[in-house]
């Protein structure tokens, strides 16, 4: 498939479908990646609503769309200012499994630099995991690079 073949556009409908399914295929995905507590595919698909467009920052939510207007992939971008200037992060990303290793991931990594670069951000980053060398290759297609800081989280689980 090439890049010709793949439109990218910002979501309009928050409750659009094809996004809803996205989003629900890859916390399932992520679900078995982890040592959290497992909510399966109803709870999920229950906890998973409209994409609202603000919170106390922005949400953007770039679709790729095959020519039949397939939702093949999403990435996620958030923007907020923590008063140094306005950051972003790459919130989540996703392709379905049978359109990967086509370069939809990497196209949608570069349409969220140049989300960005448009909005003038002051710092940008992406949290990934590192057996998901596919995500780090676009991620780091669209520059995104290893920083020396740590990076430390906390996550209120019972028996933590």
């Amino acid at each position: 498939m090439s890049g010709a073949e793949i439109q990218i556009s910002e979501l309009t409908d928050p409750a659009d479908p094809d996004v809803k399914h996205l989003l629900v295929e890859l916390a399932l995905d992520e679900e078995a990646a982890y040592d959290h507590p497992r909510l399966g595919r109803e709870a999920i698909v229950a906890s998973t609503g409209p994409v609202a467009p603000v919170f106390m920052g922005e949400n953007h939510v770039f679709v790729a769309r095959d020519a039949q207007n397939r939702a093949l992939g999403v990435v996620w971008c958030v923007l907020f200012d923590p008063g140094t200037g306005l950051e972003g992060e790459v919130a989540e990303l996703y392709v379905v499994p049978e359109a990967r290793g086509r370069g939809i991931a990497t196209l949608l990594c570069r349409r969220a630099k140049e989300f960005f670069q448009r909005r003038r951000v002051t710092f940008a980053c992406v949290w990934t995991r590192e057996d998901n060398p596919a995500a780090i290759k676009a991620y780091r297609s669209a520059g995104f690079q290893p920083t020396e800081q740590a990076v430390l989280t906390w996550l209120p689980l019972p028996g933590r």
